[in-house]
């Protein structure tokens, strides 16, 4: 079946005449009744009987005309150029999956909410999942940790590697004296956030034959800052997620023992969503801040950290 032929079934049954059915599609009329008489051979129907001057539709024509006429407006709408996405009208739920780093959230939320005042930002927690709803749709932007094997129809992009620092509480003996030997007098905290039980810092310290020894297992990052202020504990961790606790609660900061190097880190999206003017708004948003942010506080943590004494 030839679509034009249905869009011209259209015009014939809404407009009562080839004249005015022509008209409508700018064609002529002689090119309206040749299309005509082929919906009639198709359809084995006359359609449109001339009765008292004017074409009036037989039953089958009105049974067609209800049956075609929402699939005709599907496809003008599946066939009409997609609409560029506009963040100021914009009512849209956007879902991104970040580990917790309260003022970076805190600040993406304004800066979005400025310049798309009727959308809602949701912050999902990160969870073994989380590819799962990324390729599902409930989620738009995932911040993806480490070398992680990305599932087949998730499109990614590489952003600058994660510095790690160490921290303690304001006054901890250790930084007296901040060296690998008095480092491994005292206990850590560690952040498993995925409960998948190791994380790249223990591996770093097997590597480097220097010991570490656990002294207490938090599931969120939020909780590093009021754990170690209350403790003589020591924790090494990703600068994004201190950008708040650190100031909040005293910390000092330290050249940890051991940490990767190079830490890949990337931000991963449905590949379905690739062209979505919408999602690239988002991306282009959050991907740019998220940048600016951890330069910035790499650059804060490391003029205030102490040395590591060989």
């Amino acid at each position: 079946m030839d679509l034009n032929l249905l869009a011209t079934f259209e015009a014939l049954i809404e407009e009562g005449s080839v004249a005015a059915a022509a008209d409508r599609l700018h064609l002529t009329p002689s090119a309206v009744s040749h299309a005509l008489g082929r919906l009639r051979t198709q359809f084995d129907d006359p359609l449109l009987v001339r009765i008292g001057g004017k074409m009036q539709p037989t039953p089958k024509a009105l049974l067609l005309a209800d049956e075609l006429s929402p699939v005709l407006r599907g496809l003008r709408r599946a066939l009409e150029p997609q609409a560029p996405f506009d963040p100021a009208t914009s009512d849209r739920v956007f879902r991104i999956a970040l580990h917790t780093s309260p003022t970076f959230m805190a600040q993406m939320t304004t800066d979005i909410l400025r310049a798309a005042p009727n959308v809602m930002i949701e912050w999902v927690r990160i969870k073994p999942s989380n590819q799962n709803d990324l390729a599902d749709g409930l989620i738009d932007l995932l911040h993806v940790g480490g070398p992680a094997y990305l599932m087949d129809g998730i499109a990614s992009i590489d952003l600058s590697p994660v510095t790690f620092f160490s921290f303690v509480r304001n006054g901890h003996p250790v930084t007296k004296e901040w060296s690998t030997e008095n480092a491994a007098k005292y206990r850590y905290l560690q952040v498993a956030v995925e409960d998948t039980g190791g994380t790249p810092i223990e591996k770093e310290h097997r590597v480097l034959n220097r010991p570490r020894t656990l002294g207490g297992k938090v599931h969120d990052f939020s909780l590093i800052g009021s754990m170690l202020a209350a403790t003589d504990l020591i924790t090494t961790q990703p600068s994004f997620v201190m950008a708040e606790m650190w100031t909040r609660y005293d910390l000092q900061v330290l050249e940890p023992v051991a940490a990767p190097k190079d830490f890949p880190m990337r931000f991963a999206w449905s590949a379905r969503n690739a062209s979505d003017p919408g999602n690239n708004w988002l991306r282009d948003t959050v991907i740019a801040a998220y940048e600016d942010h951890q330069a910035d506080i790499n650059h804060k943590l490391g003029a205030v950290m102490i040395p590591l004494r060989n």
